[in-house]
Order: structure tokens, then C-alpha cells, then sequence
């Protein structure tokens, strides 16, 4: 069953592009989505913020020799502690933290394409994208939240899936080493407290009242532990899960999460057009009946409406009507000023009034109109 191919296909749609689809019409005022916008703001934050703390902390190491806090010095005085040399743990943290920048400049390279493609799928599918259009515009937020909601249970196992395994090179290359000696530090703390007979879960017995540098730095490294613990613990239950999923969906994950991504548009689309005609009737409707409040500016007057559709007047009988055929066929002569040339004129054989032939006769000639160029005269004495 997992060995055969997949039942469905995923063609890249090219209507399926932020050009051709009106983002405002996704707008939404739930509480519940600007919510999710404001987080969005923390974590960008928050990720700016880690980047920064790397930076300090990998500048702090190279011009260090030592560690410089008693939660290091603490454990080289304790048997069974798990003491790490510090140029090993100087180079660790530096490597990992130059690996996670060229992971940030990859992934910058990636969705800088994929901005460029305007393609919703590949945006919807790429975190760094996401929160691009998700900052610049609240529409495209919403729009991303309607895509996402509208998803079934298994898509949304799939997206776990998905989301969860993209962040596996980070964790594990870039945090994973710098976390280990982050959790034997914590380890061996524990255990350089050990002789105090207070339980291990009182918080107050790893505290020192009179070192706030270093309770916090404690702090913070026990935050960092355990985050990224629960990362870790995520990105096994993926892994396990990945197995029977990969037996349903039979493809490639990141193909069939885009497939369903542009299935989901698709409804999306087609449910706003709808609801778009149904709001053009009703408005049709209004205004047939003489209601035209929805047409109201904020001073109350009711807003021009655009001009209807309308047929021309055709004449359909054999002869044409002489006054019209004089007044608007045949226009005056510019050269003699007269309404026509044949307003003066009648004919015996025609009892309508003015003589009209089939077609506007020439202008009389006007020398004064068109004078000789110069040297024409002496030119056409020459040729006699």
C-alpha cells in the first residue's frame, strides 16, 4: 500500500497568485485573528531579539578565556560533575551560532523566490514568506487564517508534519549542541547543590540572594533547556507519526501539503464569488426598488450612481428624414460659410424640398486658400 503512488496530483495553478485574487475581500474583525496578529508581532520580535543574544554571546566567548559565572566555576569543584573545557565549548557555541546565521540566509534566499513568485501555495508553506506578507499587509493575514481554518483533520496532522520538520536542521545542528552543554551545566549545578538537604524541587535552594547575575543567567538557561526539549520531544512525534501518513498521502509531503493548500483556495475563492453575486442582487434589488441608503456617504447624500446601459435610436423606414438627412448627413462648408450647398437649390423631380444628391459635393476652389509656394512662378516659366 505505501509503495504505490499517489491517487492525487499537484499542478501549480496560475490563478493561484496574490495578482489575480482581491485579498481585501478575506478582511476579518474576529477578535480572535487580530489576537493571532499581535502574536505574530511577539514572535518576530522574539526571533530578532535571539539573533541579537547570539551575536553578544558569541562576541562574549571569543574575547573571553574562561568561564565568568559560578554556574560553570561551581561544577569543577564537585565529583561526578560533567566539567567541559571551555575552548571546547567556546567553539561550539560560536560554530552553532554561525550555522544558524547561514541557515537564516538560506531560508532568506528561499523565500525571497518565493515572494517573487506570488505564488499563495509556496507562501502559505514557507514560514519566513508568511510572515513577510502577514507584516505587510493584515489582509493577507486573514487570508492565511481562512486557508488555514478551512483545512480538514488530516491536513492538519499533514501540516504538523510539515511545519514541524522544517525547524529539524536548526534544532538539531544549531541549537542542539549549544542546548547539551546548556543541560550538563544544569546537571552538574544540581549536583554541586546536593549537600544542601532542602528537596531538589525548592526553587530557593539554587538561588543565591546575593549574585542577581547569576540567577538570571540561571533562569534563562533552564528557559532555553526547556524549550528546546519540547521542540526536541515535537520533532519525534512527527518522525513516528510521519510513517503512517506517508502510507495515506503516498508522495512527497511538501507536494501534497501545496496540493491541498491550492485545493483550499480554490473553495475559497469560489465561496466569494458567490457570496460577492449574492451581495450585487441584493443591491440590484435595493435599488430597484428605490432604496439607495447603501449608496450614502458620511453626510448623509446618497452618492451618484453609475449611468445604465442604453440602445440607440435606429430608424427603420425605407426613406430618410430630410430635415435629420440635411441638418446632421451633410455639414456646412467651412470655405463659404453656407449651411450647405444645395440649400438654394431645388429640384422639379423631388418634392421633399431640397435637393440632396447621393453624395456631398466638392468644396469650390478658393485661390486665396492655398497661395504659391515661392520660386513656383519662376519654375513654371521655365518649362515653356
Amino acid at each position: 500500500m505505501c509503495c504505490s503512488g499517489p491517487k492525487w496530483k499537484r499542478e501549480e495553478v496560475v490563478d493561484h497568485k496574490f495578482d489575480f485574487i482581491e485579498v481585501h475581500d478575506f478582511y476579518s474583525k474576529s477578535l480572535s485573528i487580530r489576537l493571532q496578529y499581535v502574536w505574530v508581532y511577539i514572535l518576530v520580535i522574539k526571533s530578532f531579539l535571539v539573533y541579537i543574544s547570539d551575536i553578544y554571546t558569541a562576541t562574549t566567548m571569543l574575547t573571553s578565556e574562561s568561564w565568568s559565572n559560578k554556574i560553570f566555576e561551581s561544577c569543577q569543584k564537585k565529583d561526578g560533575c560533567v566539567a567541559i573545557p571551555f575552548p571546547v565549548a567556546k567553539w561550539l557555541f560560536v560554530g552553532c551560532i554561525l550555522f544558524s546565521f547561514l541557515l537564516l540566509a538560506y531560508e532568506a534566499r528561499k523565500s525571497q523566490k518565493i515572494i517573487a513568485s506570488r505564488d499563495i501555495s509556496f507562501a502559505f508553506t514557507n514560514v519566513m514568506a508568511q510572515n513577510y506578507y502577514s507584516l505587510r499587509s493584515y489582509d493577507h493575514f486573514c487570508l492565511f487564517c481562512h486557508i488555514n481554518d478551512s483545512t480538514t483533520k488530516k491536513d492538519d496532522f499533514a501540516f504538523f508534519i510539515f511545519f514541524t520538520f522544517k525547524e529539524w536542521k536548526r534544532l538539531l545542528l544549531a541549537d542542539g549542541p549549544r542546548q547539551t552543554i546548556n543541560g550538563l551545566t544544569l546537571y552538574s549545578f544540581y549536583l554541586a547543590k546536593s549537600s544542601d538537604k532542602r528537596d531538589w524541587w525548592d526553587v530557593t535552594k539554587y538561588i543565591d540572594k546575593e549574585d542577581m547575575v547569576t540567577n538570571l543567567l540561571l533562569v534563562a538557561i533552564v528557559f532555553t533547556v526547556l524549550i528546546f526539549v519540547g521542540s526536541l520531544l515535537l520533532l519525534i512525534i512527527a518522525a513516528i507519526l510521519y510513517v503512517p501518513l506517508l502510507c495515506s498521502i503516498r508522495g512527497n509531503l511538501k507536494e501534497y501539503c501545496c496540493h491541498k493548500v491550492d485545493k483550499r483556495i480554490s473553495e475559497l475563492i469560489k465561496k466569494k464569488n458567490q457570496q460577492r453575486i449574492k451581495r450585487q442582487q441584493q443591491l440590484a434589488k435595493k435599488e430597484a426598488a428605490g432604496d439607495f441608503s447603501h449608496l450614502k456617504g458620511k453626510d448623509g447624500a446618497v452618492a451618484a450612481t453609475l449611468p445604465q446601459p442604453t440602445l440607440p435610436t435606429i430608424n427603420f423606414d425605407d426613406d430618410d428624414d430630410v430635415k435629420t438627412v440635411a441638418n446632421s448627413r451633410y455639414a456646412g462648408s467651412i470655405r463659404t460659410g453656407k449651411e450647405s450647398f444645395w440649400s438654394d437649390r431645388k429640384d422639379s423631380n423631388y418634392t421633399g424640398g431640397a435637393y440632396m444628391p447621393d453624395y456631398p459635393p466638392m468644396p469650390a476652389y478658393d485661390p486665396a486658400a492655398y497661395p504659391p509656394q515661392p520660386g513656383y512662378t519662376a519654375y513654371a516659366a521655365s518649362l515653356h
